[in-house]
């Protein structure tokens, strides 16, 4: 039964009396840089409710960095909020801040949610553990009481970003660039402050109506499913597949593996420990994100070579398995402690809000941890999700749903969605846009998977003069916000390594620059080569930004 629940009371509290009152005062992060990309970088931490409807209570502390450069002056400021939800504002600021050159003239600023980053975290310990257990449940009802952990929702975050922008106190002109969930975030900040900034763009946009957190893997599947059809309309890629597709073939290879029947792993691969959920895993992250662009295109000619297995696919497949960070240890701890992993993201925050308002979509009937299990193991790529996740659930002390939950803002938007994104599925993104047309634009990226504007890193600038253009329209030239650039953007896939990009990917992945090899070629891999595949691992890319931190042990 769907009970909403009317928060009127929440904004009883004058937020921007508060606001106004409390202007932000800037001063070093902590743990954290003072510059880069020749930005300086600061940041404001303002003390706010814990709960809006009882302001004289409890507080919390809510933080956002500022990136803006000494010398050039700026009018014009960007807000960047991001996913989840549980990311913090570190978790994307580099990327943003190296397509985004300070010669621009925009200031970004990177607010933390509350619950993660520099602001009040959620734990599961004293340790700032992210493991989420029944005891880590006990402990936060402790040490928040089950009243004070339900503040930690989406629309407290929208309040407190009213307060972080009016607390700013800019003449600047003012916009939002979300992501993922971020979009979902801005959307309820839109509901209940529609005039506070000038532009608002959505970035891979979360549909409050039918996304669905149980069913993520269930609509990702669609999406793979689609990406591997482009090998099978592709001659030069399907002629490795006489007999059956790809996608046929890596559902035999994670059946074998379930039934310790799997030839190749099995002979030669036995050290890394590998289940079908690890591969499932795996291949889901090389496909999910727009920036590995180029890494899931050795997805078929890795379901190739494990299915043909010869000297040749074993001393690649063996680089793969290693640069993606399989380990022969019965250990995957990091150098690094569970504070600063939480800097970056809280799966505590994540489980709050999901379990308590994202887990089912408008009128889905509850789900089951069988049925769950059943939709996860027809999967063939896909996100792990915890064995236990609907214990979880039943016990999590969840918030309830109030007004906002199942309502979309009619603000001025402009949302960017990719046509191969698995996690904010494109036919959702094509759905909200039908149903807010007279308010918001959308542009579709082809071939483009999840959270878009940063394969401007990759040489695809289009998405990102089109965001820029729409968010400060007199700063840039009236061609960055021409549309006519998405045909510029690939519309086939390279699979096969025909080009230099393909064949880059293969070397880093492979040690080899053809994808699907030869039984006559050499490894042509070098110890630099290994050292760049590592970088790009998921394990490698967290201990990166751990490290911009200064706080690896």
């Amino acid at each position: 039964m769907l009970i909403l629940v009317n928060v009127q009371e929440a904004t009883s509290f004058d937020i921007q009396a508060y606001a106004l009152t409390h202007p932000c005062v800037w001063s070093v992060c902590r743990n954290a840089p003072t510059e880069y990309q020749n930005y300086s970088i600061d940041c404001c931490t303002l003390q706010v409710p814990l709960n809006y409807a009882k302001p004289n209570q409890s507080s919390i502390s809510i933080s956002m960095s500022r990136l803006r450069s000494s010398n050039i002056p700026s009018n014009n400021t960007l807000f960047v909020i991001t996913g989840g939800p549980g990311e913090s504002g570190w978790s994307i600021f580099q990327t943003i801040a190296e397509i985004v050159p300070v010669t621009y003239g925009i200031t970004l600023i990177f607010p933390d949610h509350r619950g993660t980053g520099l602001s009040t975290l959620l734990n599961c310990d004293d340790q700032f553990s992210q493991t989420v257990t029944l005891n880590c449940i006990s402990y936060l009802t402790n040490r928040w009481t089950v009243e004070g952990l339900n503040q930690f929702s989406i629309t407290s975050a929208a309040h407190d970003l009213s307060i972080q922008i009016q607390a700013y106190q800019s003449k600047d002109r003012l916009a939002i660039l979300s992501f993922s969930y971020g979009t979902l975030w801005l959307d309820r900040f839109l509901q209940i402050y529609p005039n506070l900034v000038q532009a608002s763009i959505m970035d891979s946009p979360f549909n409050p109506l039918l996304q669905s957190m149980s069913l993520y893997n269930t609509r990702a599947t669609y999406v793979v499913a689609q990406f591997l059809t482009y090998c099978q309309i592709q001659t030069e890629c399907i002629k490795y597949f006489p007999i059956d597709p790809p996608a046929i073939i890596l559902q035999k290879i994670l059946r074998d593996l379930d039934l310790n029947k799997q030839t190749c792993i099995n002979t030669y691969f036995s050290q890394y420990k590998i289940n079908s959920n690890k591969i499932r895993s795996t291949l889901f992250f090389l496909f999910q994100s727009a920036l590995r662009y180029f890494d899931r295109t050795i997805i078929p000619a890795f379901i190739f070579r494990l299915d043909r297995c010869n000297q040749e696919d074993v001393a690649a497949l063996d680089f793969f398995f290693q640069t993606q960070g399989f380990s022969t240890s019965l250990s995957n701890n990091t150098s690094s402690s569970d504070e600063n992993l939480a800097l970056l993201n809280s799966n505590v925050l994540y489980s709050n809000i999901v379990f308590s308002e994202l887990w089912l979509s408008l009128n889905q009937s509850e789900i089951n941890q069988e049925t769950l299990n059943a939709l996860y193991n027809a999967t063939i790529m896909s996100r792990e999700d915890a064995s236990d996740v609907i214990v979880l659930r039943s016990a999590w002390p969840k918030y309830s749903l109030d007004e906002y939950r199942y309502r979309v803002a009619n603000s001025s938007v402009l949302m960017i969605a990719g046509q191969m994104d698995p996690a904010t599925p494109f036919d959702l993104a094509t759905h909200l846009a039908t149903i807010t047309m007279k308010t918001r634009k959308l542009y579709s990226i082809p071939l483009v998977g999840h959270v878009i504007a940063p394969i401007a890193s990759l040489g695809y600038s289009c998405p990102l003069q089109l965001i820029l253009s729409w968010a400060f329209p007199t700063l840039f030239s009236s061609e960055w916000s021409d549309p006519a650039c998405i045909q510029d953007l690939p519309t086939t896939i390279d699979f096969i390594g025909t080009t230099e990009m393909g064949r880059q990917t293969s070397l880093i992945l492979f040690n080899v620059t053809v994808p699907f090899g030869t039984s006559q070629q050499q490894q042509n891999g070098t110890s630099d080569c290994s050292t760049l595949s590592n970088s790009v691992s998921n394990h490698m890319i967290y201990i990166h930004i751990l490290f911009f931190f200064k706080v690896l042990i």
